[in-house]
């Protein structure tokens, strides 16, 4: 079974789910609004599968992780063209941005 991400539509803390078509895939994306950022930041949790719901608050989706022939570079490069800064959130919902390779 895939891993399952449980959330409501926007979390307390800002963070919320967005689905961006990539090549094909759909990638599930972890994103929060954040004042000061150049732009929104992200976290690229996988590429999407199913979603479901439980009841009307939670949904899931289920998501396996990135095909490994995905050129890192060339999604940072598509995700910032899109307006996104890659990185990720701790669990309290803070963002470390990707330091450049």
């Amino acid at each position: 079974m895939s891993p399952r991400l449980v959330f409501r539509k926007i979390t307390a803390d800002g963070l919320y789910i967005e689905i961006e078509e990539y090549n094909g895939l759909k990638l599930l994306l972890l994103t929060k609004d954040m004042a000061g950022m150049r732009a929104r930041p992200v976290q690229v949790l996988g590429v999407a599968r199913t979603e479901g719901s439980q009841n009307t608050l939670r949904w899931y989706y289920e998501y396996v992780p990135l095909p490994t022939d995905i050129s890192p570079r060339q999604l940072d490069a598509w995700l910032h063209d899109r307006g996104y800064v890659m990185g990720v959130f701790d669990q309290f919902g803070n963002f470390v941005e990707k330091q450049a390779a």
